[in-house]
């Protein structure tokens, strides 16, 4: 069996410049859904930061390895596919 790495998500979205753009769409989706509760809000940023994080393990996976440059492209692009599927109403990017 190999090795496992916790990722530390908030780490890997400072470091690659990542963390507001993450936030931006978690405060749109947040706004979209109207959660009534805090559980409901946490529950949905903690989705989505569950779902790039499985994005970010799986793209590691495949590759083998990554460095910050690659965690940037393939976060970013997972954070654009989310715009992408978004309301049209959402601020871009």
């Amino acid at each position: 069996m190999g090795r496992t790495v916790r990722l530390d998500l908030t780490t890997i979205l400072e470091a690659t410049g990542e963390l507001k753009h993450f936030l931006d769409l978690g405060s749109a989706y947040l706004q979209a859904a109207n959660p009534v509760s805090q559980e409901a809000s946490e529950a949905l940023i903690f989705g989505l930061a569950d779902e790039l994080e499985d994005h970010l393990r799986a793209k590691r996976a495949a590759q083998g390895s990554a460095t910050i440059g690659d965690l940037r492209v393939w976060t970013q692009a997972w954070i654009e596919r989310q715009w992408e599927a978004f309301p049209e109403e959402a601020p871009p990017l």
